[in-house]
């Protein structure tokens, strides 16, 4: 490894001193470090810039933090790094404690790339794309603070799946599986599983229940009722309005986040760890 670059939720705690002694301990060993500006570690850049030529990022903080640095370079395919600063964390290789271990491993290049699958959104409206961006984890139709349920008709390729009422839909990725998708009453799916997750929020009919589908599926989701304080969110990060007639086209996307894994843990060892201990 030749270079790094570090990026950190700022409002975390000590976040500073730990990118700082991460950067020391990368410095030490020749590894030119590059540090988000904030952060005052390494050559300076500017977060949402293209990345500085390195071998991977290394992202500081939770869960959100991590889908937020996805999202901005998981296309240009930089391996990411997650070290885990918040409470449950899934999507982090390491723990704080761990710290030490995981540069040793990364610098002796005891380390893999995993490939994790995104997802494009888009929206029609009147027959024009008025939004589109590319998710790691979900995209999620959801009502406001009123009681309004929303009426959505759901197609998968040409065939109409379901009219759902509720309130709302979440369409994830397998890495997805374990965020919103799971709280909702959908299924834990192992990411290297090609399939995308049709998972309904709260529907006021018995037989709804969440449907897998093939990754290289179209899903179309018609609103077609819908209160003026309904969003689309993207994995968490981003949000758009949408309105009654709108349509949302999600499919999968030729582009993939790059995560870093140290060599001997897997996706059911962290499952265990993550979940099944914080029960």
């Amino acid at each position: 490894m030749k270079g790094a670059a570090l990026i950190a939720n700022l409002d975390k705690p000590e976040v500073r001193a730990i990118a700082a002694e991460i950067g020391r301990w990368l410095q030490a060993r020749g590894i030119v470090v590059y540090g988000q500006r904030e952060l005052g570690v390494g050559k300076p850049f500017i977060l949402g810039q293209p990345l500085p030529p390195v071998d991977l990022a290394i992202v500081l903080g939770g869960d959100g933090t991590f889908l937020m640095a996805a999202g901005m370079y998981g296309p240009g395919e930089t391996p990411l790094l997650g070290v885990n600063l918040g409470r449950l964390g899934f999507l982090a290789e390491v723990e704080r404690g761990e710290l030490e271990q995981a540069l040793a491993k990364l610098v002796a290049g005891e380390y893999v790339v995993e490939k994790r699958g995104m997802l494009a959104a888009r929206v029609q409206r009147r027959g024009e794309r008025v939004f589109a961006a590319l998710v790691l984890n979900d995209v999620v139709v959801t009502k406001g603070p009123l009681a309004r349920i929303i009426h959505l008709e759901v197609a998968v390729g040409s065939v109409r799946i379901g009219s759902y009422r509720g309130d709302g839909l979440i369409v994830a990725t397998p890495t997805g599986s374990t965020g919103y998708s799971l709280s909702a009453g959908g299924p834990i799916v192992a990411p290297n599983v090609d399939m995308i997750l049709i998972t309904p929020i709260c529907p006021h009919t018995l037989n709804v229940r969440p449907i897998v589908v093939a990754r290289c599926t179209k899903i179309s989701v018609d609103m077609k009722d819908c209160g003026a304080d309904t969003y689309l969110t993207l994995d968490g990060q981003q949000s758009f309005r949408l309105e009654r007639g709108d349509r949302l086209e999600i499919t999968d996307s030729k582009h993939q986040t790059s995560l870093v894994r140290l060599k001997g843990i897997d996706f059911f060892e962290i499952l265990a760890r993550k979940i099944m201990e914080n029960r």
